[in-house]
């Protein structure tokens, strides 16, 4: 939702914090600002827009220090305008914080505690800074200030506070934060990818951890008691997290998942069995995620069934509605990217069912809170559409599947010999790709069906379209679509078809029904049957919706960027949703 970046050292803090924040950009892009530290004040410069655009330049402005904070932000409470900018100041200015997350007494803290403050902005930040002014005021003390405010505070929210006198405090509660450890310094972010260039050494810190940093130092405080947390090593190549050399971190993402899909199959035999025990050990399986990630979940249902078990897939909000049918004698199978999303923790808090998580990011809350989480490895995504990332989570669902099925051998060859085909199948397209991208780029309206699972690359190949292009896009099953939207068809209606084995014949008829209305039907297989206006040739292969996927994620890639869209931040969006 935003991006959150804290720095202690002898450096520069300002230059620190701005790379930084270019690397955390895709979690939100509304507006952007940095405060520094430096005795005796704390110099704050932010506005709306890029982080470019929000601060000038770093060399110019005039917030040095060796002490800092930075934040780009997707907003939620509070329009888009530079008072409702990060980082937000006391009533003093001494001191300044950055906030990802939502304070959900917000209202009440400022009629119970800040009545008489004149207040800045719209935001339910705002209280924060000059909470812990008040405190500190009475406490004559930061830290034991900071820790007073975190008791009064409801919501989700990962806080990053300073003093003009340099002392920096950290808290969080159900939204990420991870601190850096290097020699001398000292890094706060909302991910791992601010701080991989200068330490691979990283704390995840857990809720209700009160982080004091000071002189080069840090302590960790939980419940009132200091503790220890596990300094782990990150093995996320920094030069992961860049371009290299490509026009979007997105078609970098697309054109990765020859490596992707091969890197997530290869799980240990271990981790497998153990998710292969809960399963077996279930009532019923429960497969639930967000967004790209529900469809990764619907397939993954699809191949769970195909090997013998009972299971269910629901998108995580509405499953949270009737979950008290979960119980502790099932499954739930919890699938995200990020391990941050909102909807899908907020539901298994409610659950007794054990979880087994698949999820990217190392030490997310969704790990933590997993009884076993299998990784994707999928890397750090910056592209705010999912490509790499669904692909590695249907690879790691396929092989449980089929090493339950058969052998991990057996499903391990299949996934690499499907990820050996991703970079072919996508030159072979891309004669093609470039053809339907010029087509799509002046359309309005496009539907997607598919059969079987089909279905399913319909729904996420729709997805991708919509998210990215902006255009309006549906996806159908083929024998739903004739059940009423068929109506919406007219001359020039483009009908995108999945060809696959099951349900050839059918889906086949769905789109020549469509053609006879007037659409222009796009087919999508491993051999054209039909007199189609375009046709994606697909390779013969047991996992072809990966290749199938990976097409259509370069189709919506084209045509955003034809269109003179941003590919890597579509509008209204953001990569880790930590609000219900």
């Amino acid at each position: 939702m935003c991006g959150i970046v804290g720095y202690s050292g002898e450096d520069e803090a300002a230059e620190k914090i701005y790379r930084g924040l270019k690397k955390l950009e895709y979690r939100g892009y509304d507006s952007a600002g940095i405060a520094t530290a430096g005795n005796p004040t704390v110099k704050v410069e932010k506005g709306t827009g890029t982080i470019d655009e929000a601060i000038d330049s770093i060399s110019e402005a005039e917030i040095d220090g060796n002490v800092g904070i930075g934040h780009t932000r997707w907003a939620t409470h509070g329009g888009v305008t530079d008072e409702n900018a990060h980082p937000h100041r006391s009533s003093s200015g001494a001191i300044a914080v950055v906030h990802n997350g939502i304070i959900n007494n917000y209202e009440e803290l400022k009629e119970k505690h800040l009545s008489g403050h004149d207040f800045r902005s719209e935001t339910d930040t705002e209280v924060i800074p000059r909470l812990i002014e008040e405190k500190h005021d009475e406490l004559e003390d930061f830290h034991r200030a900071v820790e007073a405010v975190v008791e009064m505070l409801e919501g989700s929210y990962a806080v990053v506070a300073v003093k003009d006198s340099g002392e920096m405090a950290a808290f969080k509660e159900s939204s990420p934060l991870a601190l850096g450890i290097s020699d001398g310094e000292l890094f706060l972010a909302s991910d791992v990818t601010p701080f991989l260039e200068h330490t691979d050494k990283a704390v995840f810190l857990e809720d209700g951890d009160v982080v004091r940093i000071e002189n080069g130092d840090y302590t960790i405080k939980n419940s009132g008691e200091e503790i220890e947390r596990e300094v782990k090593h990150i093995d996320w190549d920094a030069e992961e997290a860049s371009k290299e050399g490509h026009d979007h971190f997105m078609q970098k993402e697309i054109k990765e998942q020859p490596d992707t899909v091969k890197r997530a199959v290869f799980q240990d035999r271990s981790d497998v069995e153990e998710a292969i025990d809960m399963i077996e050990e279930a009532d019923t399986v429960y497969l639930s995620g967000c967004g790209t990630s529900s469809y990764a979940a619907d397939l993954g249902a699809k191949y769970l069934r195909e090997a013998g078990y009972d299971v269910i897939s629901e998108q995580s909000h509405e499953m949270e509605y009737w979950n008290d049918h979960v119980t502790e004698d099932d499954l739930v199978i919890a699938i995200s990217q990020s391990g941050e999303t909102a909807d899908l923790l907020s539901m298994l808090g409610d659950v007794d069912a054990p979880v087994l998580s698949i999820v990217n990011v190392v030490g997310s809350t969704l790990a933590r809170k997993a009884d076993h989480t299998m990784y994707i490895n999928a890397g750090p995504e910056i592209g705010v559409a999912s490509t790499k990332a669904f692909t590695a989570q249907i690879a790691v669902l396929k092989l449980i599947a089929e090493t339950a099925e058969a052998s991990l051998k057996e499903a391990r060859n299949s996934l690499i010999d499907t990820a050996g085909k991703i970079e072919q199948t996508l030159e072979d397209n891309e004669e093609t790709v470039e053809e339907v991208s010029d087509y799509l780029q002046d359309q309005d309206h496009v539907y997607f069906i598919g059969r079987g699972k089909g279905f399913e690359v319909a729904k996420e190949s729709s997805l991708k379209l919509k998210e990215l292009s902006y255009i309006h896009s549906e996806s159908f099953p083929g024998g739903e679509f004739k059940h009423g939207t068929i109506a919406l068809v007219e001359d020039g209606t483009p009908v995108v078809a999945f060809m696959r084995d099951e349900g050839l014949e059918d889906i086949f008829s769905n789109a020549k029904e469509a053609e006879s209305r007037g659409a222009d039907i796009i087919g999508v297989g491993k051999e054209n049957v039909g007199d189609f206006k375009y046709f994606f040739d697909i390779p013969e292969d047991e996992n072809s919706e990966i290749l199938e996927v990976a097409v259509f994620q370069m189709l919506s890639y084209r045509t955003a960027v034809k269109r003179g869209h941003n590919p890597d931040k579509p509008r209204n969006l953001a990569k880790s949703v930590t609000v219900k």
